[in-house]
């Protein structure tokens, strides 16, 4: 006999704002995602936001055009995140890419807020989307957004997570690439109270590549999660994934990855890489990689490692001239730059090395 789950305020407030149903009733007898379940056990979204306010707010979208449409989704979520996205985030907003077009998104949540939104690459159409998150104090946003890449598009994803210290952030992203299609996304965070960047990846056509890539850079009190499920199902599949972070003392990063290859899915080629940097006594970074394969000819691997700063190199530097922090933050910087810099966009990947810089500057 499982006990039931008691709700904080702030999962009564939730369940009081959503229509009595299925998702209201999941809600009211599991409550939000904590330690206990597999996928948030280093992220316990309920105890944290058991400490927030529970005042109605919103989360705003400045977009860079209008949507082409405002509909309601086709099909509900799986996950519950982006469900309450989907019910408590009004209409859908559905952006149609067009060729060379960078769409920009950037979404400012205050008090608690959620939305959801569509974007559509059509066939053969070559797009960037450039994403940006920021969360005022005691602010609690939850993001859902739906990405369908169609045959033979190509779509550059950027997202930036601005450092929100006492502020709650969830982005969940289900991302469909068709026959043919490429997608590349690279993630600059900087993390919140607690924060959560969800990637769902589903390869469902032959031929179909991806490259993940991310860096963090995590204060004390950040924390900064950054899960992906990777999903071949068809054919000579490819995805790269490269998450390289740094964590200060009182910082935590936590990476999970999984890539799983169905039966069909021969010819797959999966790798997946994962590198943290303890700056500090006290810092924490957890990390779960994973491979689920079904398919007998493949190429897939993955591999996590966990260190601290080489103090040959430290000393070398001091050495030149270089001030401890001056130094450290050098060597820093060189470690975390590889996944950005792999961006094929120039003026985004600058961008991005730039506030790199400027944050591991003020760490």
């Amino acid at each position: 006999m499982t006990a039931p789950v008691r709700l904080s305020q702030f999962e009564d407030a939730l369940a009081a704002a959503l229509p009595a149903g299925a998702l209201r009733a999941e809600l009211t007898a599991r409550g939000l995602p904590h330690r206990r379940v597999e996928a948030w056990k280093w992220t316990d979204l309920k105890t944290v936001l058991s400490r927030f306010p529970s005042t109605i707010g919103e989360v705003s979208l400045d977009a860079s055009r209008e949507p082409d449409a405002v509909a309601e989704l086709e099909r509900e979520p799986s996950l519950i995140m982006p469900r309450l996205a989907a019910a408590l985030g009004g209409d859908c907003a559905v952006f149609d890419l067009t060729d060379r077009e960078t769409l920009s998104l950037a979404f400012s949540g205050e008090g608690v807020g959620h939305r959801i939104v569509a974007v559509r690459v059509p066939a053969g159409v070559e797009a960037v989307l450039h994403e940006i998150y920021e969360v005022a104090e005691a602010g609690v946003a939850n993001i859902a957004i739906n990405i369908t890449v169609e045959e033979g598009a190509r779509l550059t994803r950027v997202i930036q997570q601005r450092e929100a210290p006492d502020a709650a952030l969830v982005v969940t992203s289900g991302l469909s690439l068709a026959k043919g299609a490429r997608a590349e996304q690279t993630t600059l965070g900087f993390g919140a109270k607690i924060a959560r960047l969800e990637t769902h990846v589903r390869h469902a056509g032959e031929g179909a590549e991806l490259r993940l890539n991310g860096a963090y850079v995590l204060g004390a009190g950040r924390h900064l999660d950054q899960t992906s499920v990777v999903q071949h199902a068809g054919p000579h599949g490819v995805t790269e994934e490269l998450f390289k972070g740094a964590a200060a003392k009182g910082g935590k990063g936590v990476f999970q990855g999984k890539i799983h290859v169905e039966q069909a899915a021969q010819k797959t080629d999966a790798q997946m890489q994962h590198r943290g940097l303890l700056l500090d006594a006290g810092a924490e970074i957890d990390a779960k990689p994973e491979l689920e394969i079904y398919a007998d000819d493949v190429v897939c691997a993955h591999g996590n490692a966990l260190g601290a700063i080489d103090e040959d190199a430290l000393f070398y530097m001091r050495q030149r001239g270089l001030s401890d922090a001056a130094a450290r933050a050098m060597l820093t910087r060189s470690f975390l730059a590889e996944p950005l810099e792999n961006l094929s966009d120039e003026t985004l990947r600058d961008a991005l090395l730039a506030q790199l810089a400027d944050r591991l500057e003020a760490l």
